[in-house]
């Protein structure tokens, strides 16, 4: 305890202060430092590893759905199947109902890509959010496409080409699961090499702006600044200026917490 009433007799107010509630707030603060910086280094992986597989295969099963079905109406066990609705049909229903699990994998990998970033990955999000729209983007298109080519077969089936509708559909769908099989694989060989590498967030990295001055160095040297690495710049920087806001406000909602945390012991 620490005193300045200097006039022992005389009846005057005095200031004290107490050292105990210094050395608690002080005590509360360095405890939770060690916290704040361990969470902020944490590695995160990216668990979409499991569902890039499922998707995979659930891709490479629509194909043999569609190629497939028709033939195996010629097998008696399915034959009343084939009776009340045609393959044709049926393979439409197949393509239609796909497309709703396409949007549920690509809000999947939406979810996960965005807290990627939020968590400092930048460089992970910009190399693979353009392989998680591929799928979506590709099966929507196919849809499109379907839809004329149903009512372009109805009106000049015979005049255009001589082939069945369920060819032309069989087709489509062969291409789609080209484009999509070798998207998700890509993505998925990206994912497993993140995971395998372990590396902090890259936004927290020292050398962060060190790629954004670099470049722009060497493209002065050369007299030439194309406007592609422009963009890419500006993209990257967005990106930073992004994560740093919203890791601001993380921050702040902690410190707050932290605060309370405080004040309630010294209270207690």
């Amino acid at each position: 305890m620490v005193s300045l009433n200097n006039q022992q007799g005389r009846h005057g107010g005095g200031m004290i202060f107490e050292d105990r509630s210094i050395n608690v707030n002080e005590d509360t603060t360095q405890d939770n430092l060690p916290l704040i910086v361990r969470r902020e280094q944490t590695y995160r992986r990216i668990p979409t590893t499991a569902f890039i597989v499922i998707h995979i295969l659930l891709t490479l099963l629509f194909e043999t759905a569609i190629v497939l079905f028709p033939y195996l109406c010629y097998d008696r066990n399915i034959h009343q199947i084939c009776d009340n609705h045609s393959p044709y049909n049926i393979a439409l229903y197949v393509h239609a109902g796909n497309y709703i699990v396409y949007v549920i994998f690509d809000r999947l990998y939406h979810y996960y890509q965005d807290l990627s970033r939020r968590n400092g990955y930048l460089e992970f999000y910009r190399r693979t959010r353009n392989l998680r729209r591929t799928p979506l983007i590709v099966i929507s298109t196919g849809n499109a496409l379907l839809v004329a080519m149903i009512k372009l077969l109805e009106d000049y089936q015979s005049s255009i080409l001589p082939v069945q509708p369920w060819h032309c559909l069989a087709i489509l769908t062969t291409l789609e699961v080209i484009i999509i099989s070798t998207v998700l694989i890509w993505y998925l060989v990206l994912t497993i090499k993140f995971n395998k590498e372990c590396a902090y967030p890259d936004a927290t990295q020292d050398d962060i702006l060190s790629s954004f001055i670099t470049p722009q160095t060497s493209a002065n040297e050369i007299g030439f600044r194309d406007e592609t690495y422009t963009e890419n710049v500006l993209e990257k920087q967005a990106d930073l200026i992004r994560y740093l806001r919203e890791r601001n406000e993380h921050l702040a909602r902690l410190a707050h917490q932290l605060k309370q945390q405080i004040t309630t012991t010294v209270v207690a």
